[in-house]
């Protein structure tokens, strides 16, 4: 094993719970791309050829690239491999590297569950209201409740990735 697989004191069952959902998150998000793929081939080629487009294939597309974007967030979030853009940030990172990945980390957290937490509002308010969508009447509280759900996994993941980044056992980006 190579240092940075090692796994920290007690770390082994987090570990192997986090990288669990981390492939059952890469499995959710290939199935709704897939999804997404064929229904958008299907709708071009049925208004195209046939003059019959799917009748509702952009409220479907819209659904699934939402759980598509939130799934692929916890992945990102579990891993720690977000895209980062250093402009300003190279001197305060200098002062206090410890203290400025603790911030940066601790900052990401807050952002995520203040969404996960406005979804999760906005799904409660869509049940409420029997909101659907338009075309076909889907009730949006199950589309909001999922993306949502996936927002507070994401939140989760990534208290779980950090805490395994503190002990030193980092989560293996090809597991």
């Amino acid at each position: 094993m190579t240092p940075a697989a090692t796994p920290g004191p007690n770390t082994g069952w987090l570990r192997s719970r986090l990288s669990g959902l981390i492939v059952a998150l890469e499995y959710v998000s290939s199935a709704t791309i897939l999804i997404m793929m064929m229904l958008t081939f299907a709708d071009v080629v049925g208004r195209y050829v046939f003059a019959q487009p799917i009748l509702g294939s952009s409220e479907m597309i819209s659904a699934l690239l939402a759980v598509t974007i939130f799934a692929g967030l916890g992945i990102t979030n579990a891993r720690d491999e977000h895209i980062v853009v250093e402009l300003v940030d190279h001197r305060f990172r200098a002062l206090s590297p410890r203290v400025y990945e603790a911030m940066i980390q601790l900052f990401s957290i807050g952002a995520m569950t203040l969404v996960a937490y406005v979804l999760a509002v906005s799904a409660w308010h869509a049940f409420e209201t029997s909101h659907r969508t338009f075309v076909l009447e889907i009730p949006t509280f199950w589309i909001t409740g999922t993306v949502s759900a996936l927002a507070a996994i994401s939140v989760i993941s990534q208290i779980a990735g950090v805490y395994l980044i503190l002990t030193g056992a980092r989560i293996d980006p090809t597991s």
